[in-house]
């Protein structure tokens, strides 16, 4: 464990928990191999293990050193509660070993449970947006896993249907979808080069003209506006008017869209013209 270290550490981070029963084992010796499990979660799945080193070496307080403590405490604690006695006293939860003691009731261990489960997906929203500026983050196998689609954070899932369960998954499910979304519109109308430049760009948030946020926002919202359907995939068929502005923008301003004028794309755009010639075996009129 290379964040939370003690039971005080783990108990500030965790909202209204406390231990009742003097004597008893500390709650973080009961719930270590959660933490483990949350820790190494995070590295494979949002930190890369070179980030997470780096920040978890840095004197606290780091901001996204806390961020990153805050994941593991709600996501170890949400994935240890089945396995812990809680009760429910006037100052929040209590975990004990008294079979004398009535249990906290199962609608309020599932709300405390989806609690734990928000809490973390919202510091994830906010551990995303910190490591675009963490050096090698964005290189990573995880920053270019959320670079893979217009939309790099979780944050995508505040502007649909909230789904059962947490954000996180939301998001995962999500993305499947826009994958091969985008890569239909790369093809037909953006191109897969300058798509990767739009990616980069909105995950970094830093854009080469105002044109191109303005054309990066376009996307997102014929993303969504498809997202929102019940059958996506025929949803983009009714978004080509909008898609065409679009390549009319960047085929009219070839010099700020170097990437599309130089694509296969391009050519879907500038066809062959037929000239008739005397030395072909017949005319066309």
């Amino acid at each position: 464990m290379r964040l939370i270290t003690t039971n005080e550490q783990l108990l500030a981070l965790l909202p209204n928990i406390m231990t009742v029963v003097k004597g008893e084992r500390q709650l973080i010796d009961k719930i270590v191999p959660f933490i483990d499990a949350s820790e190494k979660w995070l590295i494979e799945n949002i930190v890369s293990d070179t980030v997470f080193n780096s920040i978890s070496d840095r004197p606290d307080p780091s901001t996204a050193k806390v961020t990153m403590a805050r994941i593991v405490a709600f996501d170890a604690f949400r994935n240890a509660v089945p396995h812990l006695d809680l009760i429910l006293t006037p100052n929040g939860f209590g975990i004990v070993n008294n079979s004398n003691i009535a249990p906290a009731s199962k609608e309020r261990v599932e709300r405390l449970i989806a609690s734990l489960l928000s809490n973390r997906d919202d510091e994830i929203e906010h551990l995303i947006a910190l490591l675009v500026q963490e050096d090698g983050w964005t290189q990573s196998d995880q920053g270019r896993f959320f670079a893979s689609t217009m939309f790099p954070n979780i944050d995508v899932t505040s502007r649909l249907t909230r789904q059962p369960g947490g954000r996180w998954e939301q998001y995962l499910t999500v993305r499947e979808q826009l994958i091969p979304m985008e890569e239909f519109f790369a093809v037909q109308y953006v191109s897969k080069e300058l798509l990767q430049v739009f990616r980069d760009e909105s995950q970094s948030g830093d854009y080469r003209t105002s044109q191109h946020k303005y054309l990066c926002n376009l996307l997102r919202a014929v993303e969504i506006r498809c997202l929102k359907t019940t059958d996506p995939t025929s949803a983009m068929y009714f978004e080509h008017g909008t898609l065409i502005d679009i390549v009319n923008t960047i085929r009219n301003n070839p010099e700020d869209y170097p990437e599309w004028h130089s694509s296969k794309t391009a050519e879907l755009y500038s066809p062959d013209i037929f000239v008739n010639k005397k030395t072909d075996n017949g005319y066309w009129f």
